[in-house]
């Protein structure tokens, strides 16, 4: 990124006084992230020789030299020049400095300027023309790395598991990996910081998954000619099978490289690995098989998350996580109370974190690690269908609507066995809840969904309560009008980059 400052800003970096905060963050931010940070030269040079005082202005320009010079800048013409006041030399200055942005010869111009501020604005150039605050912030939505969380993980530096690389956990990637070569390997992801994610029990770890964003002569993966996100390493320890770790794992680096634009994820597997396999499968991961750097036959699975070269056309588990909106897509708002929403939506905003999220008892509530997750009521409604749009409203206490999954599947079933086969490990319930409910009951309506994402921010009751689709208290599922969706939309509350339009 190519961004131009103006002489007001140099002179608050290099002058000899304390530098404001704001601005030391928009200098080490931009430099951290290869951004080229230009000065004009004849606008600044002209500002800073115009300074009556001789100690500051000498102290500047032998600084000048640590910033670029912006190299043939546009000369600004006629019509751009009798669109500005254009009375002295200061004015000149100032409109060089614009027509640099005007022309995009630079992406960004940072000034303290008011008066700059007015012409941009006069040309539309509001958005290109920042002061340094705006400018910071514009920044951090770019280059900061987001990490998607979630109660039982932490994300961290492989750094802080170097003395546990002895313990029995790594093993079995030992022995798939060959010994020497695997600890090479773990010892350059220390020195490297690699980050990953990993989960414990009482101290233990019992799952681990290390990725990297690998460029285009790292990953060497043919016709595929920019960065990928590579999960290097996903291991669950025998103990934890059946906790939907790999699942929960899989969802967050799903997250992240939507968070960094990132358009491929991929891992590679043997074919042992027939469960984790079928997962990746079933999430529309590719297979292809392929030699190692050891002459090993390995698979390599592969995700497209390029929204553009999605070629089904509804809403199937085949597209996760994005998700069509269309007007042919039903959408539905799904009352949950507060204590189940905390064990099915364990990383909704909702959730506060508790003492016992890094315990068994948290890693049992299984519910809340996986992908498909089941909703089950009395309700009576079957207009449901599999690609509907599910919005979950956390009832009495909460009343917000927060999180959006998609419908796979929706029946009434009369039969407990059959019941539990479906809703298993995916449900808040225990089997034994359950039974007593279907016993009252006789049947159950039972909704099987993946959650997608959680909405920007959430929908309060005040909001809900203006739309016409709620005519009562959202105690049942409830039908939402198209144009009820799109005034929500259009106010801002869903994350666009899972749409696909």
């Amino acid at each position: 990124m190519k961004i131009l400052v103006d002489t007001n800003i140099l002179i608050h970096l290099e002058d000899n006084k304390v530098i404001d905060e704001t601005f030391s963050k928009f200098y080490n931010l931009a430099i951290s992230n290869n951004c080229h940070i230009f000065y004009h030269p004849f606008a600044v040079p002209e500002d800073i020789l115009r300074d009556k005082n001789d100690e500051r202005r000498n102290i500047i320009l032998s600084k000048l030299g640590k910033y670029q010079k912006l190299n043939n800048p546009a000369v600004s013409d006629q019509f751009f020049q009798s669109q500005l006041k254009n009375n002295c030399v200061n004015d000149q200055c100032d409109n060089e400095q614009l027509y640099q942005v005007y022309r995009n010869f630079v992406d960004l111009f940072i000034t303290q300027d008011n008066g700059i501020h007015t012409k941009a604005q006069k040309l539309g150039l509001n958005n290109k023309v920042l002061n340094v605050q705006v400018a910071l912030e514009y920044l951090k939505s770019i280059f900061t790395i987001v990490l998607p969380t979630h109660p039982v993980l932490k994300g961290h530096s492989i750094r802080e598991l170097e003395p546990e690389f002895n313990q029995s956990f790594f093993d079995s990637l030992r022995e798939d990996y060959n010994q020497a070569l695997f600890d090479n390997w773990l010892l350059k992801c220390v020195i490297d910081d690699r980050q990953c994610y990993s989960v414990r029990v009482q101290n233990d770890l019992i799952a681990l998954l290390i990725y990297k964003v690998e460029n285009v002569g790292e990953h060497q993966i043919p016709a595929l000619y920019e960065n990928v996100l590579k999960i290097c390493t996903l291991k669950v320890a025998d103990n934890a099978f059946g906790l939907k770790l790999g699942e929960l794992f899989i969802n967050k680096m799903f997250e992240y490289c939507i968070n960094q634009c990132i358009n491929y994820l991929y891992l590679t597997v043997y074919e042992k690995q027939d469960h984790l396999r079928k997962l990746l499968n079933k999430l529309g991961f590719q297979e292809e098989r392929f030699i190692n750097k050891q002459g090993v036959q390995e698979l390599r699975l592969l995700k497209c998350l390029d929204k553009s070269k999605i070629t089904l056309k509804e809403n199937n588990i085949l597209i996760h996580p994005y998700y069509f909106d269309g007007e042919e897509i039903n959408k539905y708002v799904v009352p949950i109370r507060p204590e189940f929403y905390g064990t099915l939506f364990k990383d909704g905003k909702l959730r506060y974190p508790t003492l016992f999220d890094e315990g068994i008892d948290s890693l049992n509530e299984i519910q809340g690690n996986t992908i498909i997750k089941a909703y089950i009521s009395n309700s009576r409604i079957t207009s449901l269908k599999m690609g509907d749009l599910l919005l979950f409203y956390s009832s009495r206490t909460d009343k917000v609507i927060e999180p959006i999954g998609v419908l796979e599947s929706a029946q009434r079933i009369d039969d407990f066995e059959e019941l539990w086969k479906i809703v298993q490990r995916k449900t808040v319930f225990s089997r034994d809840k359950l039974y007593e409910w279907f016993c009252e009951k006789k049947s159950l309506h039972v909704i099987t969904f993946r959650l997608i994402t959680y909405l920007k921010k959430k929908i309060q009751y005040k909001n809900i309560q203006q739309l016409d689709s709620f005519k009562n208290k959202l105690q049942s599922i409830t039908k939402l009008k198209e144009c009820d969706y799109q005034k929500l939309k259009k106010d801002g509350y869903f994350d666009e980059r899972y749409i696909i339009n």
